[in-house]
C-alpha cells in the first residue's frame, strides 16, 4: 500500500472515530443518562418581568417584582426553550433596560433520594446576552459574573444540592435572565438526580463545549511557536509555510476564545474581545488561503489583494471605537465571515479538481462540510435550533487545521522522497565519477611511471656518456695511439669502474640517509686510495635525513666528492685523506656540510689544468642542482673542500 493511500486511509479512519464520538455523545452523554434515578425536567413555567434591572437579587424574597406573588401569570412553555433573536439592532439597546424572564420547575422528591456523593443540578446550556441565576427553595445557587456578553454560556451548570434538598420533599427551582432588548434567550432541560448519574453526562458536555477547544488550540499554538522558531531561523531561505502555520494556530486561538470563556470574566471590554474573536477566525480564513496558494503552487494576486481588502475593511469598521455595539450585531458579525469563506471553498474545490490527489480532495470536503456547519452554528445562536446542541464551528476549524498540518506533512513526505531519489541519482553519478577518476588516476599514475623511467634512462645514458663513455673513449685513443707507456691505462680504466659502480650506488634506496650514501663511496674508492699510498681518516657524525636526496641528488653528491677525491690522487700529492661530516647552518638556514681534507700541496684554482677546470665546472653545476655550495681553502701544509648542502631545499 503506497504512503498517500496509507494516509488517505488513516485520515478517514481519524475522522470517522471523531464523529462517532460525537454521535455517541450526543445520543447517551448530552441528553443524560439512557436509564438512572436521575430526572430530565422538560416542561418549566415562563413569566416575562418588567425589573429594570440586570443584577439578580439575593434571593426570591427580596426580588423588585411580582415572582412571588400568587396572582403572576406563569404560562408554560416547553424545553429546551429560545426566544426571538433579531440579526443585529442600535447602539441605543445596549445601553437599554434588560428583558427580565423567569422560569420555573419543580424537581420530584424522586430525584433527591440520598446518595454518597448527593444530589445535583445540571443545566447543559443557556445562552443569552445579559446575566442569568438560579435559585433553588428561594435561596440563590449560582449567578454569571462579569461580562454580560461574553459570558460562560458555553459551559454547563453543575450546581450541588446538598443541604438543600430534603428527602421526600419537592424542590422548586427558578432561573432568572436578564437579557438585551432584541437579543433574547436561550435555556436547554434542566437535570436532577445523584451524582453517580449525572456526572458523566455533564463531563462529556464539557468536554466537548470548552475543554476539548481549550486543549486543542492550546496543543496547536505549541506547534506553531515551534514552527514559528523554524521559520525564525529559516527565514533566509524565504520559506513562509512555517510562519503560515503559526499565524493559523493563533488565529485559530484567538476565534475558539468565545467558547473559552469561564465564570471569572475578561480581561477585555466586551468590544475589544468580540473584535479580537471576529480578527481571529477571519484571520485563519485570510491564512488558509495563502497556505492553498503555496499548496496547489498558484499564487493568485489579484485574489489575494481583493480577500485582504474586504477583511480590512470589515475589521476597521467593526473596530469598536467608532463601529456599533458589538453585541447588538453579532450574527450580522459571523454572516459577513460568509464571503471570504466562499472564496477559499472555491479555491480549494478548483485546486482539489486540478490537482486530483487525495489530500487535496479531502480539504475541499472538509471545506464543504464547514458551511452547513456554520450555518448550524449561526442557527444555534439565533435561537433557531435547540440549545442543547453543540458549537461545532471549533471542531471544523481544528479538523481543517489538522487537514492543513497532514497534507503538509505529506507535502514534506513527498520532498523527503524527491530528495531521496536526488541523493541516490547523485551518489550513483558520484560513483561513476569515482570510477573515473580512479581511472584517470591510473593513467596519471602510469604515465608519470614512463616519465621517470624515461628520465632515470636519460640520466643514467647521460652519466655513461659523460663519465664511463668519455673516460673509455680516452682508454681507446690511448691504445689506438700507442701512448701506453706516457699514460697510466690501468688507472684510467679503473676510473672508468669507478664511474660505472657509483652511477649504480646512486640507485640504491637510501631513506635520505647521507651517511649511508658516503659509506658507500668510502667502498668504492677506498681500494683506489689506498693503492694510491693514501691514508684515509674516517670521521663521521650522525645527521639528520635529507628529504630530497633521491637517486639523482645521491648521484650529484657522490660525482662532486669522487671529482675532489680524484684531484687530490692526481695533483695534490697527499699522503692523508680526512672526511668529516656536521650540521652547519648557513645564511640563516639549516643545513649540513662535508669536509674533505688533505696533507698535499696547497690548490690553486687559477693554474689548475684544463681538465681540472673541466672538473670545477661540473662539480658547481652538479651543486646548483643541488642548491648546495662548494668551497675550497689551504690549509697549514694542506688543503680543506668543503661542500654544504641544505636540510631542506626551495622550490624549483
Amino acid at each position: 500500500m503506497t504512503q498517500p493511500l496509507l494516509q488517505g486511509r488513516v485520515l478517514l479512519v481519524s475522522a470517522g472515530l471523531v464523529a462517532l464520538a460525537m454521535l455517541l455523545a450526543g445520543a447517551f452523554g448530552l441528553r443524560g443518562p439512557a436509564a438512572g434515578e436521575a430526572v430530565q425536567l422538560r416542561q418549566a413555567q415562563l413569566w416575562r418581568s418588567d425589573s429594570p434591572h440586570w443584577a439578580p437579587p439575593a434571593a426570591l424574597a427580596s426580588a423588585d417584582d411580582a415572582v412571588l406573588d400568587a396572582s403572576t401569570p406563569w404560562s408554560d412553555v416547553d424545553l429546551p426553550y429560545g426566544g426571538d433573536r433579531a440579526v443585529s439592532g442600535s447602539g441605543d439597546l445596549a445601553a437599554a433596560p434588560p428583558e427580565v424572564r423567569w422560569f420555573r420547575a419543580v424537581v420530584p422528591p424522586e430525584a433527591l433520594v440520598p446518595t454518597p456523593q448527593g444530589a445535583r443540578l445540571y443545566i447543559p446550556r443557556w445562552q443569552t446576552v445579559g446575566t442569568v441565576a438560579v435559585y433553588v427553595d428561594g435561596k440563590l445557587a449560582w449567578q454569571t459574573r462579569g461580562s454580560r456578553v461574553w459570558n460562560s454560556f458555553n459551559r454547563p451548570v453543575w450546581l450541588d444540592l446538598g443541604g438543600l434538598a430534603q428527602p421526600g420533599r419537592p424542590l422548586q427551582v427558578h432561573v432568572r435572565m436578564a437579557s438585551q432588548q432584541g437579543v433574547g434567550g436561550a435555556l436547554s432541560s434542566l437535570w436532577a438526580g445523584p451524582a453517580e448519574s449525572l456526572r458523566l453526562s455533564w463531563r462529556l458536555r464539557s468536554l466537548l463545549q470548552a475543554d476539548l477547544v481549550v486543549y486543542t488550540a492550546g496543543s496547536y499554538l505549541v506547534l506553531g511557536l515551534f514552527a514559528l522558531a523554524l521559520w525564525t531561523l529559516q527565514r533566509r531561505r524565504g520559506d513562509v509555510v512555517f510562519l503560515l502555520f503559526f499565524l493559523m494556530s493563533l488565529c485559530q486561538l484567538l476565534g475558539s476564545l468565545q467558547f473559552m470563556v469561564d465564570g471569572e470574566g475578561l480581561a477585555l471590554s466586551d468590544g475589544w474581545f468580540s473584535w479580537l474573536t471576529l480578527a481571529g477566525l477571519m484571520g485563519a480564513t485570510v491564512a488558509a488561503f495563502h497556505f492553498l496558494c503555496l499548496m496547489q503552487r498558484r499564487r493568485r494576486p489579484w485574489l489575494a489583494r481583493v480577500l485582504q481588502g474586504y477583511v480590512g475593511t470589515v475589521l476597521l469598521v467593526a473596530v469598536p471605537l467608532w463601529g456599533p455595539a458589538h453585541e447588538t450585531i453579532l450574527p450580522l458579525l459571523r454572516l459577513l465571515m460568509v464571503p471570504p469563506e466562499i472564496l477559499v471553498l472555491c479555491m480549494a474545490v478548483a485546486g482539489a479538481w486540478r490537482m486530483r490527489d487525495g489530500g487535496s480532495t479531502m480539504l475541499a470536503v472538509w471545506m464543504l462540510l464547514s458551511f452547513p456547519i456554520g450555518f448550524h452554528d449561526l442557527a444555534l445562536q439565533s435561537y433557531l435550533i435547540s440549545i442543547e446542541s453543540i458549537y461545532l464551528t471549533p471542531y471544523v476549524y481544528l479538523g481543517l487545521f489538522t487537514l492543513f498540518l497532514l497534507v503538509a506533512y505529506r507535502r514534506y513526505n513527498g520532498a523527503l522522497a524527491v530528495a531521496e531519489n536526488a541523493n541516490l541519482h547523485l551518489a550513483e553519478r558520484l560513483k561513476a565519477q569515482e570510477a573515473e577518476l580512479a581511472q584517470a588516476h591510473e593513467r596519471l599514475l602510469a604515465v608519470e611511471r614512463e616519465q621517470m623511467l624515461m628520465q632515470e634512462r636519460q640520466r643514467l645514458m647521460r652519466e655513461m656518456h659523460d663519465g664511463v663513455g668519455s673516460s673509455l673513449m680516452s682508454a681507446l685513443r690511448v691504445v689506438e695511439f700507442n701512448q701506453a707507456g706516457t699514460v697510466d691505462l690501468v688507472q684510467l680504466l679503473q676510473e672508468c669502474i669507478d664511474d660505472l659502480k657509483l652511477s649504480i650506488d646512486s640507485l640504491e634506496p637510501l631513506d635520505c640517509d647521507l651517511l649511508a650514501l658516503l659509506a658507500g663511496l668510502r667502498y668504492r674508492l677506498g681500494p683506489r686510495l689506498e693503492g694510491a699510498g693514501l691514508r684515509l681518516h674516517w670521521e663521521v657524525s650522525d645527521l639528520p635525513a635529507l628529504p630530497w636526496l633521491d637517486a639523482q641528488a645521491a648521484l650529484h653528491v657522490l660525482r662532486i666528492l669522487q671529482e675532489v677525491l680524484t684531484n687530490i690522487i692526481k695533483h695534490s700529492g697527499a699522503r692523508e685523506i680526512t672526511v668529516r661530516t656536521a650540521q652547519a647552518p648557513l645564511d640563516g638556514r639549516a643545513g649540513m656540510q662535508v669536509l674533505v681534507e688533505d696533507d698535499g700541496h696547497p690548490f690553486d684554482r687559477a693554474q689548475a689544468p684544463t681538465e681540472g677546470r673541466k672538473g670545477l665546472v661540473n662539480m658547481r653545476t652538479r651543486a646548483l642542482a643541488l642548491q648546495a655550495r662548494l668551497d675550497w681553502a689551504p690549509l697549514a701544509g694542506g688543503n680543506r673542500f668543503t661542500l654544504w648542502m641544505p636540510l631542506e631545499r626551495a622550490g624549483p
